[in-house]
């Protein structure tokens, strides 16, 4: 990964919601969960497609897991990035751990195959439990966070 780039933003809705005849915020923010909450099965979909290019990772050899870094960073950190919003939080956070993993090896250069072999398969487990009730996908995310603790990956 590259180094990190803040930009200052301006914020256009600053002056709406600051003046008297302007939404409230909460009015703003109910609006925006509800457009989310529209597109969670479109999500779902990107997910599962996501999902599905990285299951085919975990089959490959060493070698080809460590090139294809650039290939598995991708569509983890699209998935990350808008799990949640279609209520796949255990996936998300597994993903988010696949990120972390490549970052290690990016900036301090701790690979592990085993391991990221676990999580690309942990993530199809997840995902496919992601329906059902219960804690086995919490305990999956657990487990997968203190492993990559105890090989040195700061989360």
């Amino acid at each position: 990964m590259s180094e990190a780039r803040v930009y200052a933003v301006r914020n256009r809705l600053s002056e709406a919601v600051l003046s008297k005849d302007g939404p409230t915020v909460d009015s703003l923010v109910s609006d925006a969960d509800a457009r989310v909450a529209l597109l969670a099965d479109r999500i779902g979909v990107f997910v599962a497609g996501r999902v599905a290019v990285l299951a085919a990772w975990a089959e490959q050899p060493e070698e080809a897991l460590f090139a294809g870094c650039k290939s598995i960073e991708e569509p983890a950190m699209g998935i990350a990035e808008v799990a949640e919003a279609a209520g796949l939080d255990a996936v998300g956070a597994v993903a988010r751990g696949i990120c972390v993993m490549l970052d290690g090896l990016v900036s301090r250069g701790i690979w592990h195959t085993d391991a990221l072999r676990i999580h690309l398969r942990a993530l199809t487990v997840v995902h496919a439990g992601s329906g059902q009730p219960g804690s086995a996908n919490l305990t999956i995310v657990d487990e997968l966070q203190t492993l990559r603790a105890s090989l040195g990956f700061t989360d």
